[in-house]
């Protein structure tokens, strides 16, 4: 079985970050989301992966390399991003004849995965779906169930009748060709995984639900990005509370973990945690700092205010300036920003 990771698309609503850096490689408890992806598929006994990308594969390849995957990766490009459907019927020379496992690859889950391919197997089945009760059913390809079988799949229906959302994981056999092949663009323009589906299931094809349990995220927003590194970091708090690079260096400061803190990272009379990720190379001096990611190279001085439930990019620069003000501070700050605070 190979393994299709689909990193298309432009990540608009994780701007600013995403000016800079594809949105699957944001760092989570200073790892990219991607390798997150990755891992569970290797764990899952897939060690042949192939990665749809867009205009930005030199990023991906960049990461690949420095995360040591240790498995065969292979770059595909699409050109442009017109759906789900499309971005795997572009892989189809990589896939061949082989049953394969999709995985979005903004996408974090906690779960192992070989338990559903199991079920596929034992099911012989053409396909199956992930499937997870949602708060906001809108935003999703929802599942219509009736006596545990799939009858009916809708693509983010504004009136939805199931709060059974088709997770970013999915498990195909080569029979989902020819129903891409069928697909027509949806009123987005685009061709939608959860049309191709059901289209199969109208072709006959057998479409199974396996009901995952475990925890996971669409990280398609600043708010997830942020409480995907809050539920990464409680996990990895079970083996290790404080994960700190060798060659940083903390003087006279408090760290509340869970917390990870990356390679050359500087952090001098500072509070920094729970919850927090430091980016390589960070510098922090006199600040408090929770709840937050901080990318590379944040430069962070004399922030008396706590700063909480943050991103702040690569580059970036907090200064003190002048007034002071009780409360708390909450930025959202792309790459190479620089903001000075009254005192």
């Amino acid at each position: 079985m190979k393994g299709l990771i689909l990193c298309g698309g432009y990540g608009t609503r994780l701007q600013p970050f995403t000016f800079a850096t594809a949105k699957q490689l944001l760092p989570v408890a200073n790892k990219p989301v991607l390798s997150y992806v990755i891992r569970a598929l290797q764990k899952a006994g897939v060690n042949n992966i192939g990665i749809i990308v867009g205009d930005r594969h030199d990023e991906f390849k960049q990461i690949s390399y420095k995360e040591n995957f240790e498995t065969k990766i292979t770059f595909i490009i699409q050109r442009f991003p017109l759906g789900l459907a499309h971005a795997v019927e572009t892989a189809r020379s990589f896939i061949k004849n082989n049953d394969f496992i999709v995985a979005l690859g903004d996408n974090i889950f906690t779960q192992k995965l070989r338990p559903a391919v199991e079920l596929f197997y034992r099911h012989r089945a053409d396909a199956l779906i992930f499937l997870a009760p949602v708060k906001e059913p809108q935003r999703y390809g929802i599942a219509y169930l009736e006596d545990g079988v799939v009858k009916h799949l809708e693509e983010k229906p504004p009136f939805p009748r199931s709060n059974l959302a088709i997770m970013g994981l999915y498990i195909f056999k080569e029979t989902i060709f020819p129903a891409i092949a069928k697909t027509r663009p949806s009123r987005r323009g685009e061709l939608e995984i959860t049309d191709a589906l059901q289209e199969l299931i109208k072709m006959g094809g057998k479409v199974i639900p396996y009901h995952y349990e475990g925890w996971w995220l669409d990280v398609g927003r600043p708010e997830d990005l942020l409480l995907a590194n809050h539920k990464i970091l409680e996990l990895q708090s079970k083996s290790c509370f404080f994960k700190i690079a060798p060659s940083a260096h903390i003087l006279n400061s408090i760290l509340r973990g869970p917390i990870t803190i990356g390679d050359r990272c500087l952090i001098t009379n500072a509070v920094v945690g729970p919850y927090t990720s430091v980016g390589e190379g960070t510098k922090i001096k006199n600040a408090c700092i929770e709840e937050s990611v901080l990318l590379k190279n944040v430069r962070i001085k004399g922030i008396k205010r706590p700063i909480k439930n943050s991103i702040i990019g690569t580059d970036t620069m907090l200064l003190l300036s002048k007034r002071d003000n009780e409360g708390c501070c909450k930025f959202l700050l792309g790459n190479k920003s620089r903001v000075e605070l009254d005192r």
